[in-house]
């Protein structure tokens, strides 16, 4: 019964340092996207659960959906996103969502977990300058 529960631990321990590994190489991203008339108009004759299609896109980048939402006072829609640590893909795939017409307004914030923010508070000495 021991080893069976120190094999289960163990196994516990394995996967909670692999999804902290994972979570290290990665950042978390807050878009807010203003449809175009056009978008509007193609999402009204196809209505469909763009969340899903949004999420299969971004699983296939290596990413992950973490929510979807419209904003019913203002017509945008907000998602928080999961994305490897990767610039330049990071920067890519916001170009291509507004190439491709159907926004009138897309930003793209990179958002800090709070432990990052005790972090980036811990080093602000280092970065400021004294008042003259």
């Amino acid at each position: 019964m021991k080893r069976l529960l120190l094999s289960a631990l163990s196994g516990a321990l394995i996967f909670t340092t692999a999804v902290s590994a994972e979570e290290e190489r990665s950042r978390y991203y807050l878009g807010i996207g203003e449809p175009s008339p056009e978008g509007w108009q193609i999402m009204i004759e196809n209505p469909t659960d763009r969340e899903k299609d949004m999420g299969a896109a971004l699983s296939a980048m290596g990413g992950e959906m973490i929510s979807y939402f419209w904003g019913m006072a203002d017509g945008k829609n907000y998602i928080t996103v999961r994305m490897p640590d990767d610039p330049g893909m990071v920067q890519a795939m916001y170009v291509s969502r507004l190439s491709q017409g159907v926004l009138k307004n897309y930003t793209f914030i990179e958002l800090m977990t709070s432990t990052d923010m005790v972090e980036a508070m811990k080093r602000v000495p280092e970065f400021t300058t004294p008042v003259e």
